[in-house]
C-alpha cells in the first residue's frame, strides 16, 4: 500500500522570523514585509514575514541587505522567490547569493517563471549575513525567513502542503499562476467551452499558435504542483475548425524545465491522451508554438492523479485512490513509450463511499508452510525470465514430481529440482513468465514477465549495493531502439512472509561457448526489492553453498546482472528455507567485495569578495598593482574550480591466497561535462595533473606574497592622483582586503592539494604484484596502511577479482 510517512519531532520553538526581531545594519532597494503584509511571489501563492531586495537603474546598481546575528543561531529556513508582475519584461535570470562572515553559503538562479524555492541554509555561529544580487533586474523575495537556535527543531511555515492532496484537475481545481498566447476554458470565465474531436470540454487551455509577423508565437501556460502528484494524463491536440487545414505547431510538457513531452500536431491530428510521470514536479509548464501556418490547439481533460509506476518484478501492491464520487473509473496502461510492455492485473477493487475498512469480501488461499522447507515445494517462480540462448532441449524449472525431468550437471550427477538463470544479448522474448514450465498459472501469483526501464545498448549493470533497491541496482530488460537488449535474468518466489533464512547451491550447468571461462557475473538475492546478499558465479567454479538471511520477506528473488552481454547457464538447486534467522554465509570462492566510494579532501570554498577592476587612474605604481591584483584573483577563481578533484576513489579490500588481506584502488571520474561517468582515470597522470595544479597554488601564493610591497608603492602613489586619491584610496584597500582572501583560498587549497598529492604517491609507491596479479594504470594493488582494517571479513579472493 503506497502512504505518506510524516515523522513528528518533539516540541518545536515558535519561529523567530528575521523581518520582525531585527532591521538591516545596511542595505540598497530593501523593503521588508512583516507581519500581515503579503508577498506575491511567481507561482500563485502568498507568503508573510520576510523581505524584498531589488535594484536600480540609470546606472545599474543591485540591491543587498546585511544584518547582524551576533552568532546566536544554527540554521536559517525561507522561501526564495521573484515577486509576480505579469507586464514585467522577462529578463535575464537573477542571480542571489547569500554570505555569513563573508562566506558563500547560497548561489542560486532565480528566473522570471520559477516557482518558489524552500532553502535552509547553516548559520551556526554566523555574525555578519549578508543577502545580495548579482544580477538580475527582478525584485526578488525572501519570505517566512525563520531563525532558528542549535537544539531546536525547524519547521517549514507558509502555505503548508497538505497531509493527502486530492487528485485535481488543471484550470478546475488548479488554475495557471502565469500564461501568454494561451488562455482558459473554463464555464466562469470568458470562454466557456472548448471542441475537440468533435466533443465538448469545459476545462483546459488554448493555445494560440496563429502566424506571426515576426517569429514562431511562442505561447506558455504555468502551474505550480508544489511536487505533490505523480501523474499526468491529459488530452492533446487541435481544436475543430473547419475553415484551417494546413496548420501545424509544436506542443512541449516540461517539468521543472525538463522536456517531458513534446510532438507536432497539425489540423488535421486526432487527438491524443498522453499519460506522463511528474513525480516531485513542482513548476509544470506547457510550451506552444507555431511551425507552419496559423492553428489553435488544445490540452484538456489534464488531470493530475495520485499513483505509483509499475514494475515488472514487484510484487503484488495494494492501493488506496480517492475517486471523488467519480462516474467513471478508468484504468489504463501508459506504456514505456518505446515497446511493449507487460501485462499488469488489477485485482481486488473494492470502492467506500466513506474511510475504507477492513472487509472479508477477498480470501486468499496461502499453501502450507513448514517451518523448514524447499523453496519449490512452496510453488514455481511466478517471474522466470532466462535468456533464448538456453538450449532448446533443455527445460529452466524442474518441481522434483518425475525423475525423468533433470538438469544433467558437469560431473554426471542429475538435479530434478531446482531452476536455472542465464542472460544473453538479443531482442526476442520467447522466454518468459514460468517459460518451460507446465505450471502457466503460477504466473498471475505476482506480476509481469517483459518491460521495465531502457537505457543504452551496452551499458553495464553490475552489482548493487547490499541494503539497496533491487529494481535500481540492475534494469529487468534493458533494450535501446536500434541496437541490442541487454538482458538479465532472474526467478521471484513467493515465500509469503513465512522464512527468515535460504540456504541454496549454484553451479554452472554449462559455459556460455565451448570452452569455460573464468568471467565472473553478478548474483544479486533480493527481499522484497532489497539486495540482501551478493556474490560472484563464474563457468569454472565449483558448486557454491550460500546462506543468507532474508528477514521474513514476501518476495525472494534470484538475479543475475549481466555485464558483459552473455553468460554460461547456472542451476540453484537444494534452496532449503527455515524461519531461524542464520548469519549470511558466502564461500571465499563466490564471495564479492563491495568498493567503498570515498571522495578526496576537497571542501566547498571561495574568496568571500568580489573584485572588479576599476578604471585606470593614471598613476603607474597605482594602475600596477590594480593590474596584478586582478591577475591573482582572476587566477585564484580559476584554481578554485580547477582542484576540484573530478573523481571518486573506489576501494576493494580482498584476500590473498595466503590469506592476508589487501586492497585494489582505482578512481572513476564523477564529472558529466569533462568525461562518460563511470569512466577510469590513470591514475599516474592524475598524479601529475595534481602535482602541475600543486605548483600553480605555489607560484600564486608567491605572486601574492609580493603584493604586500606592491601596495605600499601604490600608496605612495596616491598624492599625484589629487582628488581621486580618495576614491582609489578606497580601491587599494578593497585590494588589499581581496589579496587576504585569495591568499586564505590558497592556503586551503594547497593544504587539500598536497593531501591528494601524498595520496596518490602512497598508492603509487606501495603498488605491487600480489599473487602474480600486476597493478595496472586504472588499478593498483597494494597492501593495507599502518592500523587500515578491511570492513568485514567476508573478503573477495585476489584472483577472482577483475583487474582494469
Amino acid at each position: 500500500m503506497s502512504a505518506l510517512i510524516f515523522v513528528a519531532a518533539g516540541s518545536v520553538a515558535r519561529p523567530r522570523y528575521l523581518s520582525e526581531i531585527m532591521s538591516p545594519e545596511s542595505s540598497y532597494m530593501y523593503k521588508r514585509y512583516s507581519g500581515s503584509a503579503e508577498m506575491s511571489l511567481t507561482g500563485g501563492l502568498t507568503w508573510h514575514n520576510g523581505f524584498t531586495i531589488g535594484s536600480s537603474q540609470g546606472p545599474y546598481k543591485p540591491g543587498f541587505a546585511t544584518f547582524r546575528l551576533g552568532g546566536e543561531y544554527g540554521c536559517m529556513l525561507f522561501v526564495l522567490g521573484r515577486i509576480y508582475d505579469s507586464e514585467s519584461l522577462d529578463y535575464e535570470p537573477a542571480i542571489v547569493t547569500v554570505y555569513a562572515d563573508g562566506k558563500k553559503i547560497a548561489d542560486e538562479v532565480v528566473r522570471k517563471y520559477d516557482v518558489p524555492k524552500r532553502m535552509k541554509l547553516d548559520i551556526a555561529g554566523a555574525d555578519r549575513l549578508e543577502f545580495r544580487i548579482v544580477k538580475g533586474e527582478d525584485d526578488i523575495g525572501f519570505a517566512e525567513v525563520s531563525l532558528w537556535k542549535e537544539g531546536e527543531t525547524p519547521v517549514e511555515t507558509g502555505n503548508p502542503l497538505p497531509e493527502s492532496p486530492e487528485p485535481v484537475e488543471l484550470v478546475r481545481d488548479l488554475k495557471p499562476y502565469a500564461q501568454y498566447n494561451h488562455f482558459c476554458v473554463s464555464p466562469d470565465m470568458e470562454y466557456k467551452t472548448v471542441r475537440v474531436n468533435g466533443k465538448e470540454h469545459h476545462y483546459g487551455i488554448v493555445c494560440n499558435m496563429n502566424m506571426a509577423f515576426i517569429g514562431v508565437q511562442p505561447g506558455a501556460s504555468y502551474f505550480n504542483l508544489r511536487g505533490q502528484y505523480e501523474t499526468l494524463s491529459l488530452l492533446a491536440g487541435p481544436t475543430d475548425n473547419a475553415k484551417s487545414s494546413g496548420g501545424k505547431g509544436w506542443i512541449t510538457v516540461k517539468a521543472d524545465g525538463k522536456i517531458i513531452y513534446e510532438y507536432e500536431v497539425s489540423q488535421t491530428d486526432i487527438a491524443r491522451r498522453v499519460v506522463l510521470d511528474v513525480s516531485g514536479c513542482s513548476q509544470l509548464s506547457f510550451h506552444t508554438e507555431q511551425s507552419e501556418q496559423s492553428m489553435y490547439a488544445a490540452i484538456v481533460d489534464a488531470r493530475l492523479i495520485l499513483e505509483a509506476p509499475m514494475m515488472a518484478t514487484y510484487p503484488n501492491q495494494d492501493f488506496i485512490l480517492p475517486i471523488g464520487k467519480c462516474r467513471k473509473l478508468r484504468f489504463e496502461n501508459g506504456g514505456s513509450g518505446n515497446l511493449n510492455v507487460g501485462a499488469y492485473g488489477i485485482a481486488d477493487v473494492v470502492v467506500y463511499r466513506g474511510e475504507p475498512v477492513e472487509n472479508d469480501l477477498f480470501v486468499h488461499p496461502v499453501p502450507e508452510c513448514p517451518y523448514e522447507t524447499d523453496l519449490i515445494d512452496l510453488g514455481a517462480p511466478y517471474i522466470h525470465y532466462v535468456s533464448t540462448k538456453a538450449d532448446a532441449r533443455d527445460q529452466i524449472f524442474y518441481d522434483g514430481s518425475t525423475q525423468r525431468r533433470y538438469f544433467e550437471m558437469p560431473d554426471g550427477s542429475r538435479i530434478n529440482k531446482g531452476f536455472m538463470l542465464q542472460t544473453s544479448v538479443h531482442f526476442s522474448l520467447d522466454h518468459g513468465v514460468l517459460s518451460g514450465t507446465d505450471n502457466a498459472a503460477a504466473g498471475a501469483i505476482g506480476g509481469a514477465a517483459v518491460g521495465s526501464a531502457f537505457v543504452a545498448a551496452g551499458a553495464a549493470v553490475g552489482g548493487a549495493v547490499v541494503g539497496s533497491t533491487l529494481i535500481g541496482a540492475a534494469a529487468f530488460l534493458m533494450l535501446a531502439a536500434g541496437g541490442n537488449a541487454i538482458e538479465n535474468s532472474c526467478a521471484a518466489f513467493n515465500t509469503y512472509g513465512r522464512y527468515n533464512s535460504v540456504t541454496f547451491t549454484v553451479a554452472c550447468l554449462r559455459p556460455f561457448s565451448g570452452e569455460r571461462t573464468d568471467y565472473k557475473e553478478t548474483l544479486l538475492i533480493g527481499a522484497d526489492q532489497k539486495v540482501v546478499a551478493e556474490l560472484t558465479v563464474y563457468e569454472t567454479m565449483e558448486p557454491q553453498t550460500v546462506t543468507v538471511p532474508i528477514n521474513g520477506c514476501e518476495q525472494l528473488m534470484f538475479w543475475l546482472a549481466n555485464t558483459n552481454n552473455t553468460s554460461g547457464q547456472y542451476v540453484f538447486y537444494d534452496i532449503r528455507l527455515t524461519g531461524d534467522v542464520l548469519p549470511l554465509d558466502i564461500p571465499k570462492a563466490a564471495r564479492l567485495s563491495e568498493s567503498i566510494v570515498t571522495e578526496p579532501v576537497w571542501t566547498e570554498k571561495s574568496v568571500g569578495i568580489q573584485w572588479e577592476r576599476p578604471a585606470f587612474s593614471g598613476s603607474q605604481s597605482v594602475d600596477s598593482y590594480i593590474s596584478d591584483c586582478t591577475g591573482a584573483y582572476s587566477e585564484t577563481l580559476k584554481l578554485l574550480e580547477d582542484t576540484r578533484p573530478v573523481y571518486k576513489i573506489y576501494t576493494t579490500y580482498l584476500e590473498t591466497g595466503s590469506g592476508e588481506a589487501c586492497k585494489a584502488v582505482s578512481i572513476r571520474i564523477d564529472d558529466e561535462e569533462r568525461l562518460n561517468d563511470g569512466d577510469y582515470l590513470d591514475i599516474s597522470q592524475e598524479y601529475q595533473a595534481c602535482l602541475e595544479e600543486l605548483q600553480r597554488l605555489r607560484k600564486l601564493d608567491a605572486d601574492l606574497a609580493g603584493l604586500g610591497l606592491s601596495y605600499v608603492n601604490a600608496g605612495l602613489g596616491l598624492p599625484e592622483l589629487g582628488l581621486g586619491a580618495i576614491a582609489y584610496g578606497r580601491v587599494l584597500k578593497t585590494g588589499r582586503q581581496t589579496v587576504k582572501a585569495c591568499i586564505e583560498a590558497v592556503k586551503e587549497m594547497t593544504a587539500e592539494k598536497q593531501a591528494e598529492l601524498s595520496m596518490l604517491e602512497t598508492w603509487l609507491r606501495t603498488a605491487s604484484v600480489i599473487d602474480g596479479i600486476s597493478s595496472t594504470r586504472y588499478t593498483l594493488l597494494c597492501p593495507l596502511a599502518p592500523g587500515e582494517t578491511p570492513p568485514d571479513d567476508m573478503l573477495q579472493l585476489l584472483v577472482n577479482f577483475d583487474v582494469r
